[in-house]
């Protein structure tokens, strides 16, 4: 771990060129760095539990993954020639904040996460969205294909709501301006690409802990939600003895 209490900003793509294989292993594919001292059971949540519970495929897409814990991240200005967000060990402005950036090195893909003063649960969701955008990148249209063929599915049934607002937006403005929201258009694919991001976040927290969905007038119903989790599951199937709903995990003896 390191220290700083001069202010001094550095730039994630700056930090990862110096980090010198200081990585801690956690698996064949995962490993992580802490620039802040954490407590064990934080970094069991944040780093260990995601680890054990994520799907082997997974790790198989993103080969070498490499989780950075840091106090503070804050957005470049404009015409700075910084390499990504700037780490910072004193809080920046609410405006300028950032809580989570991904940066790719030498075939590694690296995601920074901003912890401090933040909650334990809400960095663990922004992990899981992470991840879940790493993932939609590097995939490949066959590897996403069937839950393509599922979002067509619900679209052709009229079936509205999203989970998160961010899809749902995108949900509406392709059916606003697409006369067929099925067709293979950018407009579908910026849809498709979030409402899987979204649904991938949830099932992978799903693997690790709970579903927690939020009620609303805009959320999707719940038979289309579980549908999405189970073609997940089959498209990225959970590791030995990992449930991902309660019913299906073996009554005690």
């Amino acid at each position: 771990m390191v220290s700083d209490t001069s202010g001094t900003k550095v730039s994630v793509g700056e930090f990862v060129r110096h980090l010198n294989g200081q990585m801690i292993p956690v698996n064949k594919s995962v490993s992580y760095f802490s620039v802040i001292p954490m407590e064990g059971p934080d970094l069991q949540r944040l780093i260990y539990d995601p680890a054990a519970a994520a799907p082997p495929k997974l790790l198989e897409i993103l080969r070498d993954l490499r989780i950075i814990l840091v106090g503070y991240l804050e957005k470049p200005r404009k015409g700075s020639e910084a390499e990504g967000p700037l780490m910072a060990f004193q809080a920046p402005a609410e405006a300028r904040r950032l809580y989570s950036a991904s940066y790719e090195h030498e075939g590694a893909e690296y995601v920074f996460l901003a912890v401090k003063d933040g909650d334990i649960a809400d960095s663990h969701d922004t992990l899981y969205d992470e991840l879940s955008a790493l993932l939609v990148e590097h995939a490949g249209d066959e590897f996403l294909r069937p839950f393509h063929d599922l979002l067509r599915e619900e679209l052709g049934e009229q079936v509205r709501g999203e989970l998160e607002e961010r899809g749902w937006k995108l949900k509406e403005q392709l059916l606003r301006r697409q006369a067929d929201a099925t067709r293979d258009t950018k407009l579908f694919r910026a849809y498709a690409d979030q409402a899987l991001i979204d649904t991938l976040s949830l099932y992978f927290h799903g693997l690790c802990c709970d579903i927690d969905v939020d009620a609303g007038p805009l959320q999707l119903p719940s038979r289309t939600i579980r549908r999405r989790l189970e073609t997940l599951r089959d498209m990225l199937s959970p590791p030995a003895g990992v449930a991902l709903f309660p019913e299906e995990l073996k009554q005690p003896l």
